[in-house]
């Protein structure tokens, strides 16, 4: 499903995605290896981790949305060359469209539920 999806959603704006995704995971597996760690810096640090990883999630949507944008102009362009296209046609690529958004706002909420369980623990 991964890969079926990586290849719908456009190699390009799906790589940046899941190379977001991967940044992602390193950071938050970071903060919890800091979070068992009882460092007296824990809560400053965690707080800059904390700020870095919902700033990744907060970027990948907004590049989804973005990648969405590019996308929906070309598909439009053709639509216009092509003149009559099927409704089919049209809800098949507006599916695929929503794709990258789909994975950016998935990792915008998983970021924010970590920054938002961190912000709580060091208060």
């Amino acid at each position: 499903m991964l890969t079926t999806h990586f290849m719908e959603g456009g190699p390009f704006g799906m790589t940046v995605i899941f190379g977001l995704w991967t940044a992602a995971i390193v950071l938050i597996g970071m903060l919890i290896y800091r979070w068992l760690n009882k460092a007296e810096s824990r809560v400053k640090s965690s707080k800059a981790l904390s700020e870095s990883i919902l700033f990744v999630g907060s970027f990948a949507f907004l590049f989804g949305i973005f990648y969405q944008a590019l996308g929906m102009v070309q598909a439009l362009n053709a639509i216009k060359a092509a003149g009559d296209i099927s409704m089919a046609l049209i809800a098949g690529g507006l599916r695929v469209s929503l794709i990258a958004p789909l994975y950016g706002l998935v990792l915008f909420l998983v970021s924010y539920i970590f920054w938002f369980i961190n912000r709580r623990l060091s208060m």
